[in-house]
């Protein structure tokens, strides 16, 4: 277990009193959950499944208000797989809030996007119904986005313009709050994350995001890269896979409206 502490700032200095808002919640990426078959009703304990069993455990004890799953919550598209890791995360006792990733819809495996959000919600307390969706929590507006192709399958995030009509609309409708975006892919490159590893239509996300002012922080997966980095006056945190690197993230936001500040600590948890 190790800490990381970041502080950016937009204005420090201000006039008046100003209203501050903050919220800690905790965020896994690439759980991996693989089911063995082979056993009675796939309750076999595989590393996976043992991985996110422990991680909810310390989630429930390490103080967070909520969490977010960034996607690959599955190691492969299908119905096993899926109602194991819904009925794990039900395990947690806050609320959940569940995105999807490359690997877990797909449209030949009788998985699609509507599917997996009817299973899921049927054996898990998630609170997502499909996405996009903007949920307002504690003054903040988390736009939980798509970009996942569950026809073709690849690697690489594709935002449609209906999904980009729709994340102009959040923004336009919550302008005055402080806006977080959370999602599977990073929309922004960094000395880890190559422009090459962004979604092919990225340019098409910037447009949208260059009309406004208020997203303060982006929160990805996929990668596997553990990054934080400022761009565009916006702060992108990545996680590494907790299947693979035994880590998830608990995320601290601080933010002052007057005075545009925003503090943001994390601390990378370290499932054994």
């Amino acid at each position: 277990m190790r800490k990381l502490i970041l502080i950016f700032i937009f204005t420090i200095f201000f006039s008046g009193v100003a209203s501050a808002k903050s919220v800690e919640f905790s965020v896994v990426s690439n759980a991996g959950i693989q089911t063995d078959t082979s056993v009675k009703d796939a309750q076999k304990l595989t590393p996976s499944i043992k991985k996110l069993m422990d991680s909810i455990n310390m989630i429930n004890k390490n103080g967070s208000e909520f969490t977010i799953f960034l996607g690959d919550n599955l190691a492969a598209a299908n119905k096993y797989n899926l109602v194991m890791f819904s009925k794990i995360i039900r395990k947690l006792k806050k609320p959940v809030y569940v995105a999807i990733g490359d690997k877990d819809v797909a449209q030949t495996k009788n998985l699609d996007k509507k599917e997996y959000y009817r299973i899921l919600n049927l054996f898990s307390k998630n609170r997502i119904k499909q996405l996009p969706e903007a949920k307002k929590i504690n003054g903040f507006v988390f736009v939980f986005m798509d970009g996942v192709n569950q026809f073709i399958p690849t690697q690489y995030g594709y935002y449609k313009e209906d999904e980009l009509a729709l994340l102009d609309i959040i923004l336009k409708k919550y302008k005055n709050d402080p806006v977080i975006i959370v999602g599977h892919y990073p929309i922004y490159s960094s000395d880890e994350i190559k422009e090459s590893m962004l979604p092919h239509n990225i340019e098409n996300f910037y447009n949208v995001l260059s009309n406004y002012k208020n997203v303060i922080a982006v929160i990805s997966g996929h990668h596997n890269i553990d990054d934080e980095y400022t761009k565009d006056g916006i702060y992108n945190i990545s996680l590494q896979s907790l299947d693979k690197n035994s880590e998830f993230k608990k995320i601290y936001i601080d933010y002052t409206d007057r005075a545009k500040f925003t503090f943001v600590k994390t601390r990378v948890y370290k499932v054994e």
